[in-house]
């Protein structure tokens, strides 16, 4: 089979008009032309579609079957053509997202839902990353990674920064104060984040109490930021956690500042620059449109 698109919208405009002069006139092409794309058509199918008489021209009984068949075609083409401008345009396809669960990883999510809702078109995949992870895993398109310190990302953008704060017990004696130095906690138990995968934010934790001049005294180590907010609840200990934290609102918690400065944790999306993908490419676009998402208290590097 060797025929066109061009010759089904040729033989569909002369079965509507019925007349060769005005279907030739309604797809702007010579009346000549048009004789040469039917017949074409009807070689290739080997049958005849139309019965050309003096005054008028009809059509065959097989032309009327294959029209509701050629209509069909020329608007599943027109659907196909639709698709792939909308996943040239970005707005098809799949994203594939990986995200470390912290509690700064929260403006990232945001900014992911509100991408999902304004392009209903693309299927987003999520994959949770482990905390500690530094790079962006090869099988994701965009990575949300939050580590201590700073993030060196090309590729990538910067979402947040921010530093420790004081999780105390709702009653404890510097719950009401609107800032406090990490030396007032000299003499408190600590509830430590303390992961074997992660041991960064455990040590990060211990350099800010020993540079204050203490060696913290841990009675509890967790592994969820969750259960941290709980032990400090149930006046176990006190915790210097990131300030997005305060964000869950644990009752029984009070959330203070802490004087001066205190080491930082960064969040930002990774991204592969060589990654031709659109979806990416129009997720990326709504990512650098966002400022820097800033919380209480927040430290942004020079």
């Amino acid at each position: 089979m060797n025929f066109e698109l061009r010759h089904l919208e040729g033989f569909v405009a002369l079965a509507e008009e019925l007349h060769f002069a005005r279907a030739a006139e309604r797809l702007h092409i010579a009346q000549p032309a048009l004789s040469q794309q039917i017949q074409k058509l009807e070689s290739v199918l080997g049958v005849q579609l139309l019965i050309r008489e003096k005054r008028r021209t009809r059509l065959t009984h097989v032309g009327e079957l294959f029209l509701v068949e050629a209509r069909r075609t020329l608007a599943q083409a027109q659907t196909a053509q639709a698709v792939a401008d909308r996943a040239r345009r970005g707005e098809l396809g799949r994203l594939r997202v990986a995200y470390m669960p912290t509690t700064s990883s929260g403006p990232f999510l945001a900014m992911l839902a509100d991408f999902r809702d304004r392009h209903a078109g693309v299927e987003v995949d999520l994959l949770e990353l482990p905390l500690g992870t530094t790079s962006q895993p090869p099988d994701v398109d965009v990575a949300f990674i939050s580590r201590i310190g700073n993030i060196d990302c090309p590729e990538g953008a910067i979402l947040s920064v921010e530093p420790f704060i004081a999780a105390l017990p709702a009653n404890h004696r510097l719950a009401s104060h609107s800032v406090i130095e990490i030396a007032d906690l000299a003499d408190d138990p600590f509830v430590f984040l303390d992961l074997a995968d992660c041991a960064e934010w455990a040590e990060t934790v211990h350099d800010m109490c020993t540079t204050a001049g203490f060696r913290p005294h841990v009675t509890h180590r967790v592994c969820q930021v969750s259960t941290q907010l709980m032990s400090v609840a149930a006046g176990l200990g006190v915790a210097l956690v990131p300030a997005s934290t305060e964000g869950l609102r644990r009752e029984g918690v009070a959330f203070v500042p802490l004087k001066g400065p205190t080491a930082t944790i960064t969040g930002a999306a990774l991204w592969r620059g060589s990654d031709a993908s659109p979806v990416l490419g129009r997720f990326v676009a709504s990512l650098r449109t966002e400022d820097v998402r800033r919380v209480p208290g927040e430290v942004v590097p020079a």
